[in-house]
């Protein structure tokens, strides 16, 4: 599943706002804990998108560390698109 934050956008110079981030928290598929922490790659919109959405929504701009989800609780890290799964 390709999040759509992570494509570029299609409105440069256009005054249309940014749709809101609206992907699902989720669950950590290691302990069950609702403390899931999304990371956001890519460039987002607008210099007033980046930092913007929920608390739990971390934009690491261009730089991908591997995973796109992580929990606060156990610290366990994945990718949304393997289904959880992760190279530890």
């Amino acid at each position: 599943m390709i999040n759509p934050m992570m494509l570029p956008p299609d409105q440069w110079g256009s005054d249309e706002p940014a749709p809101p981030y609206d992907v699902p928290r989720g669950t950590c598929p290691r302990c069950g804990s609702d403390q899931v922490v999304h990371l956001v790659i890519g460039m987002p919109a607008s210099p007033e998108e980046f930092g913007s959405g929920p608390d739990w929504v971390s934009w690491v701009g261009c730089i991908h560390p591997g995973f796109d989800r992580s929990c606060a609780d156990c610290g366990h890290t994945w990718d949304a698109r393997l289904d959880g799964a992760n190279d530890e």
